[in-house]
């Protein structure tokens, strides 16, 4: 994981050096599932299922993704960037067959199981191994199948040898009750999908498909935050920033088929319209004349004084916004004292650095996570502000549901820095849906006011209770963790 900044001293603030950021800042809740790793994934997916036996929780998986990403193209990122599936989740929430599979290859294989792909004409599939035996998920096609005496989930081969397991499996009531072949595939296509196939090799957890790696590679889903930043993650988007194509509409290829009838996930899905890519904000103004928000920028012949970053000779100062959420945009403001300033951007760890100016520096940043700021100054430094927009899966975020929600706010070793104040802020609107109604798509449902929770942390961990009203999940609006100096 990438760390933000250097603690530094300063001689006229601190007498000894301190940490102005949060390390790993995680927000979780009792009722959804922590998407920071594959361990905590996996083992929320069960705690919430109650899955007992492997198929039981290999269906719960099966319907965790089902839940968290939808069809689209595969996410690609330019080298020595990567996508693995952590990022897929919390970041892009959409794929294609061979990406998608990738994913629940690698929560398959966390819980322990082999995996192995078996390629189809025009479309990628997996298997995974347990009790002896292979089973066959498919979270693109939206379908699996239970042997004809339902005693575990069928292997590729045992269609093979028996095509009435899919072709009779509605009829016997042997698939996935609200989901099955949702998007409109048919089941004589999983039939000759099945025959025409080959498996491979059991897979290496490394193994990936097309752009999606089997692993995360140099990246984390964990935010690390300095102080005098902010970040919101909101359920709605902005025109024209999906970060990997701004011209690209970002939605789901199938409209809301895959949620209109489900009474499980079209609640929770149906307030937002046909999935797509959510943006969020982060924005990162330190207040030079406080400790905990100059510890984190990497000083070089110059100190903070009188609520500036004065020059000893020509000073240097070093912002590292690195967050793990791309950049869609950014505008960048500084304001220099006593002399011409310059600013430049990095967006490979300070390896090399490109002119920049104040104002729009979408350009140098779009699809980046690592991106630090340096300003050069003889004189002073009065004020440094950067203000993006950043893209997330908004599937993957601890949203709420209707009742008590016990939220849980955490950090790597559950440190507060010094001298600064951390606040987490949730805002929703509860929802009430008629009593009876067949397809969930949002009609006839009304909304309360706005109603926003903003909780200073005290400790860490921290835990706090949302009771949200209404009969059906509320609309979730956004949720910003902030950190601010004393």
């Amino acid at each position: 994981m990438n760390k933000m900044l250097t603690a530094v001293l300063l001689p006229t603030l601190l007498c000894v050096p301190t940490w102005g950021a949060v390390d790993a800042f995680k927000v979780t809740t009792d009722k959804t599932v922590d998407a920071s790793s594959l361990e905590t994934l996996v083992q929320d997916v069960f705690r919430l299922s109650g899955a007992k036996t492997n198929d039981e929780k290999g269906i719960a998986i099966y319907n965790y993704l089902h839940a968290a990403i939808f069809h689209r193209s595969y996410p690609n990122e330019k080298a020595p960037q990567s996508v693995g599936p952590l990022k897929v989740l919390n970041v892009y929430g959409w794929g294609l067959c061979g990406g998608q599979h990738t994913v629940l290859k690698a929560l398959f294989e966390t819980a322990g199981w082999q995996v192995r792909y078996r390629g189809w004409q025009g479309h990628t599939t997996i298997e995974t191994q347990y009790d002896g035996k292979w089973h066959y998920y498919d979270v693109f096609l939206k379908c699996y199948y239970w042997n004809k005496d339902k005693s575990s989930v069928a292997g590729q081969d045992d269609i093979n040898a028996d095509a009435s397991i899919v072709m009779d499996g509605p009829k016997d009531d042997r698939v996935p009750k609200d989901s099955y072949l949702c998007c409109g595939d048919e089941a004589k296509g999983v039939v000759s999908g099945c025959k025409g196939s080959k498996p491979q090799g059991i897979s290496k957890h490394e193994d990936g498909w097309a752009s999606v790696t089997g692993r995360d590679k140099g990246s984390s889903p964990l935010l690390t935050l300095s102080s005098g930043g902010a970040v919101k993650l909101e359920w709605k988007n902005e025109p024209k920033m999906m970060v990997a194509d701004p011209q690209d509409s970002g939605n789901h290829t199938c409209g809301n088929k895959d949620f209109r009838n489900n009474p499980v996930l079209g609640p929770i899905l149906e307030h937002y319209g046909p999935r797509m890519y959510a943006n969020g904000t982060f924005s990162y103004a330190p207040d030079f004349s406080k400790a905990a928000d100059v510890a984190d920028i990497e000083l070089t012949k110059a100190k903070a004084t009188g609520g500036k970053l004065v020059a000893e000779g020509q000073g240097t100062a070093i912002f590292k916004a690195n967050l793990p959420y791309p950049y869609a945009a950014a505008k960048l403001d500084a304001a220099f004292d006593g002399g011409d300033g310059k600013l430049f951007v990095s967006v490979d760890a300070g390896k090399t650095w490109q002119p920049a100016q104040a104002g729009d520096i979408s350009t140098l940043v779009r699809q980046k996570y690592d991106v630090w700021i340096k300003a050069e100054f003889p004189g002073s430094l009065a004020k440094l502000a950067l203000q993006a927009t950043i893209e997330h899966n908004r599937g993957a975020q601890p949203y709420l549901l209707n009742g008590k929600n016990t939220i849980t706010v955490s950090a790597k070793d559950n440190k507060l820095p010094a001298d600064s104040v951390l606040t987490v802020t949730y805002a929703y609107q509860e929802a009430t849906a008629p009593a009876k109604r067949n397809q969930y798509n949002g009609a006839g449902i009304t909304y309360g006011e706005t109603k926003v929770v903003k909780k200073e942390v005290t400790q860490l961990p921290f835990t706090f209770d949302i009771d949200a009203g209404g009969n059906t999940p509320p609309k979730m609006l956004y949720i910003e963790r902030a950190l601010s100096g004393k």
